[in-house]
């Protein structure tokens, strides 16, 4: 468990090294409990993203489960993303992965139905999913955040080459991409999984995010 400062914010260099390691063992949890999601009968392709986040949420518990010893951390299911210094919510968080005492060290995994033939549900993966990080939305001053998409056309190449298109053409003031970073595709992180990073400036808070995306098919 790593604490924080007592200013409430982790130190930079010591937060991007425990967030990255909270985020591959989260990743690699979340690929472990995605077969059995898929095989869900209750899932299919025009299923919309709540209920396969309920579906995939208890399944990644039942993962972390199976691992020995079990990690320290919870899957919360659209707990509210907020800041102490406001007296709304931001919004609800898909999947929040909860791993210390500290509420300002969670890491966040927003979903989004995607296909490669539309591009309605790519710029919604945009615009209502990674713009949520840039704009500090979720995850403001955090180090990583994960952004899966539920491949709803069985062609997760196709879903990829249209969002990376996507996220390219949207104004850079909305998304905060940073463009000499790019979209770099990543093989290493875990065995037999292609992710695929991409930075954002979170401009109101002086901070730069890297997002992690993954794309999971559906049957």
């Amino acid at each position: 468990m790593v604490a924080p400062s007592k200013s409430g914010r982790l130190n930079i260099n010591v937060r991007h090294k425990a967030q990255r390691g909270i985020a591959i063992l989260a990743l690699r949890i979340l690929h472990d409990a995605w077969p059995a999601t898929a095989a869900d009968s209750t899932i299919t392709r025009k299923t919309d993203e709540d209920a396969i986040s309920d579906v995939l949420r208890w399944n990644m518990v039942a993962a972390k489960q199976r691992i020995d010893p079990v990690p320290e951390m919870k899957f919360l299911r659209e707990p509210q993303s907020d800041r102490p210094e406001l007296d709304t919510p931001l919004g609800l968080i898909d999947i929040m992965v909860s791993y210390t005492w500290d509420e300002s060290t969670y890491l966040t995994m927003e979903c989004k139905r995607i296909s490669s033939t539309t591009n309605s549900l790519a710029l919604k993966y945009v615009r209502n999913g990674i713009n949520r990080f840039a704009s500090g939305k979720y995850s403001a001053g955090h180090a990583f955040g994960i952004v899966v998409g539920y491949v709803i056309c069985g062609s997760p190449d196709g879903c990829v080459d249209r969002v990376s298109k996507t996220l390219a053409k949207e104004p850079k003031n909305r998304t905060g991409l940073d463009a000499k970073f790019g979209w770099v595709a990543d093989v290493e992180t875990i065995y037999g999984q292609t992710l695929y990073r991409t930075k954002h400036l979170q401009r109101d808070h002086n901070n730069s995010i890297e997002l992690i995306h993954t794309f999971l098919s559906l049957n």
